[in-house]
């Protein structure tokens, strides 16, 4: 038999049933009106290239379990205008180094509950015009070492 060829195999087999198709280059697919795939088992797919997908339109996936995606290498989403995410209960980044968050204009944040933050070691911050804090309840800082307030008024 020839290294080369093009296969088409229709096996009827009890308990074996099976298409396959083998392109020995190119396996080209053109459809000029709607495209529908049922499953009722596994679907398992190996792109051993490159993997392109390109969508005119609308893209909606519904995944009923868990989705599991794993990148080796960098993963980039570049959206043009908004992107919303809706977590129904617990949400949680672990980053292995460093983590920069930047925005171009506002931010802000809103929190139901209570806020903990914790930092190893140093906090920096920088203000560029006013800063306003309002407590409605008590205030507690402790301050373990030496500090130092320093207002430098303009006259």
């Amino acid at each position: 038999m020839s290294c080369c060829y093009n296969e088409l195999t229709l096996s009827n087999l009890k308990d074996n049933e099976e298409i396959y198709i083998r392109a020995q280059k190119d396996y080209n697919e053109y459809i000029k009106h709607n495209f529908s795939q049922t499953i009722h088992n596994n679907k398992d797919s190996k792109v051993e290239g490159s993997y392109t997908e390109s969508i005119t339109k609308y893209h909606k996936q519904e995944i009923l379990g868990l989705k599991d995606v794993r990148v080796g290498a960098e993963y980039l989403t570049n959206v043009a205008l908004s992107k919303d995410t809706i977590v129904g209960l617990s949400h949680t980044l672990n980053v292995g180094a460093s983590n920069t968050l930047r925005v171009a204009k506002d931010s802000s944040e809103s929190i139901g509950g209570d806020k903990e933050i914790e930092i190893g070691n140093n906090l920096s911050s920088s203000v560029g015009g006013d800063k306003a804090e309002n407590v409605k309840g008590n205030s507690v800082e402790v301050v373990e070492r030496d500090k130092d307030i320093s207002i430098n008024k303009k006259t």
